[in-house]
């Protein structure tokens, strides 16, 4: 049962790890392709379509000037707006007009005709983009008029003011192009861009409803990039998404399998963790007494296997309790317990905890190299001001008995011999009466 909880338990981590490595490549991928899409939309909007405005409104201009040089006459007007269309013009331009006094007298192509002797100021389609040139001198463009084959017109109205005799300037009438917005924005190429996108553009208009001018998506747009800019004859909003969606079916495979690649290599990683803090925990554990915490003779033996092929000087110590059986007796077992636990706390903090072993029962060694022999003396005498371990309230008298062995060791066997030593030497002090260390010798 518990293993089949480890296997949930990872399995749910692989679904989970999958889950959020897919969001997170999946919005970062998303950010970048919409920032690119928006960043190429507003090229569209401040660049091309703004230039190509600015070029269709060259056109009014050309006329302005050859109506000041005439002055105030218009003359071969046909030949000169056919030179002026192909010099200047491109296929969004489909007629020219010019109206003296605000009615349109002349027109280019001829095709147009029916709109000679048109008051713009009157008209509805022009009036209001008349009007506000005319008075304010600069150039306008009419709203988008919608025309039977379904296609988009504006106008571009340019006011032309001549100079009396005097220099003061006089109205004289207007310039005027007549743009097909299909063929405005087929001159954009708006096909050849390099993010691929499907794109909507429409004017807005609260009144009536937005002017969808163009749409390559039939209507629907899944999350679009939006860029609004604003025109003479209002605001326009381009639109666009990426061909496809904004992101393939082929690309969120590839992102589920870097996503399980992902979190396998991550569980893998988290397992090889685990197992590193199981490995170190079973160390510890063979290496270390449960009940004092202080190293135990595994640890010991291993000591004894790294000082082989080494010449060291080790001093060593082998102490018990004195009458460690009657605190068991007496005090019962959680007392002796303790005392082995306050003692070990003693021993390591007068030797060092890494200097220290239980060796078995109440038996301890501890093993010091290199160090001169009367500090090591000096920490032997200490072992004197253990007297009392503290328990449930009362106090427990101890003392403990030691021997203390002093040799050059270079291997295992030397080490074992040394032990022999201070264990003779321990079993003296118990003989001569206990509570004392005996030895010091090589």
């Amino acid at each position: 049962m518990k293993r089949f909880s480890v296997f949930l338990l990872y399995l749910l981590i692989v679904i989970t790890g999958v889950t959020v490595v897919f969001v997170l490549v999946n919005l970062s991928l998303v950010r970048t392709r919409k920032t690119m899409v928006r960043v190429e939309l507003e090229s569209v909007a401040e660049h091309q379509i703004r230039g190509e405005l600015q070029s269709i409104a060259f056109l009014t201009v050309v006329w302005d000037n050859l109506i000041q040089a005439y002055g105030g006459e218009v003359k071969d007007f046909s030949n000169r707006s056919e030179k002026i269309l192909k010099d200047f013009g491109d296929d969004a331009a489909e007629s020219i007009q010019v109206a003296p006094d605000g009615v349109i007298q002349y027109v280019y192509p001829y095709s147009f005709s029916e709109i000679i002797g048109t008051d713009i100021e009157q008209n509805g389609s022009f009036r209001t983009g008349a009007a506000r040139s005319r008075y304010s001198g600069l150039d306008s463009i009419s709203a988008p008029e919608q025309l039977e084959d379904g296609d988009y017109r504006m106008v571009f109205c340019h006011p032309v003011y001549t100079r009396d005799k005097v220099g003061n300037p006089s109205f004289w009438g207007y310039s005027l192009v007549t743009v097909r917005v299909s063929q405005l924005l087929k001159s954009l190429r708006l096909d050849k861009l390099s993010t691929r996108s499907d794109l909507m553009l429409y004017r807005l208009d609260e009144k009536s409803g937005n002017q969808v001018l163009l749409d390559e998506t039939g209507g629907k747009m899944r999350d679009p990039v939006r860029c609004l800019f604003s025109l003479p004859n209002g605001i326009y909003v381009l639109s666009g998404v990426r061909d496809g969606g904004w992101i393939t079916r082929s690309e969120y495979l590839i992102e589920f399998i870097i996503g399980i690649v992902a979190t396998v290599l991550t569980l893998l990683l988290l397992i090889n963790l685990r197992i590193r803090k199981n490995m170190k925990k079973l160390s510890r554990i063979s290496y270390t007494d449960e009940l004092t915490g202080l190293y135990n003779r595994h640890m010991l033996r291993k000591v004894f296997e790294n000082l082989s092929g080494e010449s060291k000087h080790v001093s060593m110590l082998f102490v018990d309790f004195d009458h460690f059986k009657e605190i068991n007796d007496k005090e019962g077992h959680d007392a002796g317990d303790e005392t082995l636990r306050q003692g070990a706390a003693f021993f390591a903090s007068v030797f060092g905890k890494e200097n220290c072993f239980r060796y078995g029962g109440d038996e301890f060694l501890m093993l010091l190299q290199d160090m001169p022999d009367e500090e090591v003396h000096a920490l032997a005498a200490r072992l004197e001001e253990f007297r009392v371990v503290h328990f449930h309230g009362h106090e427990i008298p101890v003392s403990v008995s030691g021997g203390f062995a002093v040799a050059d060791c270079s291997d295992v066997n030397d080490m074992r011999n040394l032990i022999r030593l201070a264990d003779d030497l321990l079993y003296q002090a118990k003989k001569n009466g206990r509570n004392q260390i005996i030895g010091g010798e090589t």
